[in-house]
């Protein structure tokens, strides 16, 4: 029961994301990353012997716990790419800023 309850929830997330794509909200790009997530939780949930393996294979001696920095690392990941972006576009608006202000000053001199 366990099982279904878990494939049921990461179906719904699955189908969330594809939604919010759909609807535009969210890029594809930005998408392929959590679909890879969706898609990792749902052989999880499917599989869950999977991380009992995983975890043995690495020496983990508590399962659970494993999937937590699984987790952590995949969020840190995101932030990291977010962080990136953000700076991006932070220059990006100041140098449009600088561009705007030159052409201001350009037509008031006219």
């Amino acid at each position: 029961m366990k099982k279904i309850y878990f494939i049921f929830i990461t179906l719904i997330i699955g189908f969330y994301i594809i939604n919010e794509v759909r609807k535009k909200r969210f890029s594809i790009k930005e998408s392929f990353y959590w679909i890879l997530g969706v898609l990792l939780m749902l052989i999880l949930a499917i599989f869950p012997q999977c991380i009992d393996s995983l975890a043995n294979y690495l020496g983990v001696a508590y399962p659970p716990s494993l999937l937590f920095v699984i987790c952590i690392l995949f969020l840190v990941l995101m932030n990291f790419r977010n962080s990136k972006r953000i700076t991006k576009q932070q220059e990006e608006i100041i140098e449009l800023e600088q561009n705007l202000t030159i052409l201001r000053d350009k037509i008031n001199k006219m």
